[in-house]
């Protein structure tokens, strides 16, 4: 017996292959951003695992930075880090300790799904008995370690979890801080 209907039985497949499509593409349309908040001790794992850092300096100042602690000043989309250091002079037996705070501006790396920190720069470098013959030379080097300490450092990578929600992939967009967490707005990919 003869089918009244037009269309061939290899069609159907296809035309419901199509169907789901569009639903599920109108469903991602409907889905808006979403706000995803990363707790400040994420970020904190991430840079205690490059301490200590230690560096050479014009072949003569060596200095580390250890036992950093992060903070998201509000309202700045900023990260500041305040770490102990050590600056030695070891050709003359000198050695100074203190503390350095640090601090860049949050930003969105898409092509590695990750945020960074851009534009880091030395805030203020304390040392204990520093002599003032050796202070500028000193601030000079503290900017460099800031530069090579967190320049285009990864404080996050963003797993794939986080890119794909009710089956439709998303992509970071804009950054906002809070006291205790970096907050992420998360946009569908159109």
């Amino acid at each position: 017996m003869k089918s009244n209907w037009p269309i061939s039985g290899k069609v159907v497949p296809v035309l419901l292959a199509l169907c789901a499509t569009l639903l599920l593409a109108s469903c991602a349309a409907l889905i808006g951003p979403r706000d995803v908040a990363f707790p400040l001790a994420k970020l904190q794992q991430s840079v205690d695992k490059r301490l200590p850092f230690s560096q050479r300096y014009m072949g003569i100042f060596e200095i580390t930075a250890s036992k950093a602690q992060l903070s998201l000043p509000s309202e700045q989309n900023r990260l500041a880090m305040n770490t102990d250091v050590t600056v030695a002079l070891p050709l003359l037996g000198k050695s100074w300790t203190g503390t350095m705070a640090i601090s860049g501006i949050l930003t969105l790396d898409n092509p590695h799904n990750a945020v960074t920190l851009a534009e880091p720069k030395l805030d203020s470098l304390l040392l204990n008995g520093l002599d003032d013959s050796y202070a500028a030379q000193v601030t000079q080097i503290g900017n460099l370690l800031a530069r090579q300490l967190l320049a285009s450092l990864p404080l996050y990578t963003f797993k794939p979890e986080d890119l794909r929600y009710a089956g439709v992939a998303f992509m970071p967009t804009r950054i906002a801080t809070k006291p205790e967490n970096l907050v992420v707005t998360f946009e569908p990919v159109k």
